[in-house]
């Protein structure tokens, strides 16, 4: 059992890789600074530069923001930027993204009237290139640059993850990755010339709810996590919003000598140096599966722990990649841990924090004042389910004119644009729903209506293949209001909804 124990241990760092980096202390305290008096302004302003770094990434001792005010990041290279709320700023543990170059600007942009505000940095982590590992199956490496949306790389520690079409779009990678990352990269670049890795923009760049965290490590064949991202401070969009699509899961088919399985990720690689810790991909045949453990001739490195094995027949994953032991002669293979692994299953049918798929709501945007003074509010009575059935769940604005038509409309994507004298806050492609009465009072002008939709008998019925479990979802409001000049309309506030089952 104990040589057991170290041989896997082995085998899991020849598989794994972790990045190299610098820890510099850096204390920048800009203490409390008073709001701008009369216009927005710049209150807190300051460089941060390490010489010679391929990227940067900053820790803060404490960031007290106002409510009104945000902390803005902007690397110096590439002008890439990332703005922080306080909320957002503790869902990210008081840390910056990734940027690319030496040096970024930090700064704190306040409203009049918002209250003090103080940001202490403490350090700064900076980037270096670290040589390859490789666990390739023959004499050459044949992984090509690939840009597949679905799989993201890990940091600090270098790991792959991808997406599956779990009820919230959850994520998987190795087991024993965890510990050593807390951001999602995705959309990322090839590395510079030098073999240092190329961060996307904050924009593609997601924190790790540790919340959502299962994970095992126990053996091979039960080495595994899922986990979900906070939405991105800067478009608000979850890893699966911005990329819009996700592997279809398989249990692995029963061994076929002539089967070929794909492995992508992001493994070390400086043949050529801007492979390094880029996404490459390649596809080998499947060498056997026992038990959890699945093998299979894909050439890949250390990196590439947690990447989805794809049967290339049909394009679905059907394990984790975990281990490297390919060797010249073809005599061993790589292997991972098979998607019907019940510890996983059982994670993947109890999510946890933002995994959660029970069904939720909230309101977002702003609505448009009507011509009675009043401003609509939407809002909704039950849970999005798609097994909830008529009447579980129905979207509704009140406060709107009395005896006025309306529909809702919905989206999969926000919006934040001037429309007809308010805003629309869903982006196209739209649906529409058929036409509805405010109701309210019977004659004259208040605001007394009440309009709504039943949203609970759309998603039961299964018309639109956009609402499905795990699916997040805005909807806004439109009514007629004939006082509205010039467009004689009115929009509501928008709402969220994710589908649970």
């Amino acid at each position: 059992m104990k040589a057991t124990r170290i041989a896997f241990v082995l085998a899991l760092i020849a598989a794994g890789a972790r990045a190299q980096s610098l820890e510099h202390a850096y204390v920048v305290d800009s203490g409390f600074v008073a709001d701008p008096l009369d216009s927005a302004d710049i209150t807190i302003g300051f460089e941060v530069e390490i010489p010679n770094a391929s990227w940067l990434r900053l820790r803060f001792s404490d960031i007290d923001i106002a409510s009104s005010a945000s902390l803005r990041i902007v690397s110096l290279a590439d002008g890439a930027v990332q703005t922080h709320s306080q909320r957002t700023a503790e869902e990210w543990n008081f840390t910056s993204a990734y940027f690319n170059g030496s040096s970024v600007w930090v700064e704190v942009l306040a409203q009049p009237n918002s209250g003090s505000s103080r940001v202490r940095l403490e350090s700064v982590t900076s980037g270096i290139p670290i040589p390859p590992a490789p666990s390739q199956c023959g004499p050459t490496d044949d992984r090509v640059f690939s840009s597949d949306p679905r799989v993201g790389r890990l940091q600090p520690s270098t790991c792959t993850a991808f997406l599956v079409d779990h009820c919230s779009r959850a994520l998987m990678t190795a087991g024993h990755c965890t510990g050593g990352y807390n951001v999602v990269e995705f959309n990322v670049p090839i590395s510079s010339a030098g073999g240092n890795a190329v961060h996307p923009p904050p924009s593609d760049q997601y924190a790790v709810d540790f919340v959502s965290l299962q994970s095992s490590v126990v053996a091979t064949g039960s080495d595994w996590a899922i986990f979900g991202c906070f939405a991105n401070p800067n478009t608000g969009k979850t890893p699966f919003e911005a990329q819009q699509v996700a592997f279809v899961r398989q249990n692995p088919p029963l061994f076929d000598a002539t089967l070929q399985m794909r492995v992508t990720g992001f493994g070390n690689d400086l043949t050529p140096p801007s492979a390094n810790f880029a996404q490459q991909t390649h596809a080998g045949p499947y060498f056997n599966v026992s038990g959890n453990i699945v093998r299979y001739l894909a050439d890949t490195t250390g990196g590439n722990s947690g990447s989805p094995v794809i049967l290339e027949a049909n394009g679905k994953v059907i394990a984790i990649h975990t281990n490297g032991a390919c060797d010249v002669g073809f005599t061993n293979a790589n292997y991972g841990t098979s998607l019907a692994n019940t510890g996983l299953n059982a994670a993947l049918n109890n999510p946890l924090g933002v995994l959660s798929c029970n069904g939720t709501w909230s309101t977002t945007c702003n609505a448009q004042v009507n011509s009675q003074g009043c401003t609509p509010q939407i809002g909704a009575i039950g849970i999005p389910r798609v097994s909830g059935g008529a009447g579980s769940f129905s979207i509704r604005a009140t406060s709107v004119i009395n005896q006025q038509s309306g529909l809702l409309f919905y989206g999969i994507n926000s919006a934040l644009q001037p429309f007809q004298g308010g805003t629309l806050c869903v982006a196209a492609p739209l649906t529409r729903t058929p036409i509805a009465n405010s109701g309210g009072s019977a004659s004259g002008l208040d605001c007394t209506g009440v309009i709504a939709f039943d949203m609970g008998a759309r998603l039961a019925a299964g018309v639109d293949p956009r609402l499905h479990v795990g699916a997040t979802i805005f909807a806004q409001w439109w009514t007629r209001d004939a006082l509205a000049t010039p467009f004689g309309t009115n929009l509501s506030n928008a709402i969220r909804f994710t589908i649970g089952p």
